[in-house]
């Protein structure tokens, strides 16, 4: 029996200098997020708490409540938004100058944004391709995506 599970389309994984002086991982939209003295340990610390979320999500089939939620941080939803804007850019121009490979790529985009705070990061569209479910994969045979 198949069930219609709530895994998030779009997963965005963003690091960026905060106003304190620390770097801040956070991930949309599961609200996940750190605070740590490198933007490397920052990325490491977003993406082991991401792997751990997921678990969870796949443990308790992916409850809407749990699978999509708005970012807590003040902070983190001012970068969010810039970043946003940057992805919604991308995608536009990827669609654009070649479809075909824009619709079958599975790879995932990185991106640096130039601003008065540096901010990089990661995204996919879908996000079964991530390492994180990837490494989880078996979990989702008997689903509907």
């Amino acid at each position: 029996m198949n069930k219609n599970i709530n895994i998030p389309k779009l997963i965005i994984g963003v690091v960026y200098k905060s106003k304190d002086g620390t770097w801040r991982g956070f991930c949309s939209p599961f609200d996940i997020s750190c605070t740590a003295k490198t933007s490397k340990q920052a990325m490491k610390i977003t993406d082991s708490l991401v792997k751990a979320y997921i678990d969870g999500l796949c443990k308790y089939d992916f409850p809407l409540n749990m699978a999509v939620k708005e970012l807590s941080d003040e902070e983190d939803k001012i970068v969010f938004k810039k970043v946003r804007e940057y992805v919604i850019k991308d995608i536009t121009r990827k669609m654009t100058e070649n479809l075909k490979r824009f619709q079958t790529e599975s790879k995932i985009n990185t991106f640096e944004i130039k601003d008065n705070i540096k901010i990089s990061g990661q995204y996919s569209f879908l996000s079964i391709n991530l390492p994180a479910f990837a490494e989880r994969k078996h979990v989702f045979n008997s689903y509907k995506i």
